[in-house]
């Protein structure tokens, strides 16, 4: 999923977005965290990083706005690996910004993957993907399914992933509003719901529904974080409504909130419920699975 390619004077990496097709919250653990299993998908939104050598660890960002600080997950991924492999060397980062923050698209996480993969291969440390892997998790739980294959069940934290072999012919409308979502908040305002850990695992049910049309998914296109992320923004955009008055049978939210998916059978189908999608006043663009 994550492939170093070269660049002038360096390495470019791509990182996807995720959506996560379905999310069930299973318990509350007794580390504060919750207990998850997601079906979740890399879909043809990317975030693209640069890569070159330099004595220290600098990040500059462009395209939409975003922190270049160290609360950036670019910077403490790149800290971490060089604290672990013990190498002095430092590196120069480009990251071009396409992915929406705090939408549900993972593309922080992405974006840590992308820098461990990359800068193992700059600094030539050799680690395997799974040593690799263990280091992002520990940057974020979205970060090693971004070392996987493109379809996976995401279980625990989201640290424990199973391969899919499944790849679906679907397009995807994305749309999200112009605010976004604190995961941290939405997860305190489901801890505050009666019923904030009666999910059930489903996926199975859904990866049956993977190689048909996208209308057959609907019912299993469930996210039990939907119901709190409504809470914290009482006055947000009903993205759900807005997709079902376009004709979508299949909507979903995606992670934490803020933004929905619509699943289509075909692009131009896609591009129709996304342009629902912005005459009502949101963002929207039109993605596809991502292939090995």
């Amino acid at each position: 999923m994550l492939e170093t390619a070269p660049s002038e004077g360096g390495l470019t990496v791509q990182a996807p977005a995720k959506v996560n097709l379905t999310l069930r919250v299973l318990g509350r653990r007794p580390d504060g965290y919750h207990d998850l299993e997601s079906v979740v998908a890399a879909v043809t939104l990317f975030d693209v990083l640069e890569f070159g050598a330099s004595d220290d660890l600098h990040l500059a960002c462009e395209g939409i706005p975003v922190s270049a600080g160290e609360d950036n997950l670019v910077l403490r991924a790149a800290r971490l690996l060089r604290t672990e492999s013990g190498t002095r060397a430092g590196a120069r980062v480009r990251l071009e910004k396409r992915i929406p923050p705090g939408r549900g698209f993972g593309g922080g996480s992405a974006d840590a993957a992308a820098t461990l993969v990359a800068l193992d291969a700059l600094w030539g440390l050799g680690l395997a993907r799974e040593d690799l892997a263990r280091l992002g998790a520990r940057v974020g739980s979205d970060v090693p399914f971004f070392f996987g294959s493109p379809v996976a069940i995401l279980r625990g934290r989201g640290e424990r992933l199973e391969a899919v072999g499944a790849r679906s012919p679907w397009w995807l409308a994305l749309a999200w509003p112009d605010y976004g979502l604190a995961t941290v908040d939405v997860y305190a305002a489901l801890d505050r719901l009666a019923e904030s850990v009666n999910g059930r695992p489903e996926a199975t049910a859904i990866l049956e529904a993977l190689e048909g049309p996208a209308s057959g998914a609907a019912a299993w296109l469930v996210n039990d974080l939907e119901g709190a992320a409504r809470r914290v923004r009482l006055d947000g955009m009903d993205l759900r409504a807005v997709f079902r008055q376009s004709g979508v049978a299949s909507v979903g939210m995606t992670g934490s909130g803020s933004a929905y998916f619509a699943l289509a059978d075909t692009e131009g189908q896609a591009r129709r419920f996304g342009d629902a999608a912005r005459a009502a006043g949101a963002e929207a663009t039109v993605v596809r699975p991502l292939r090995e």
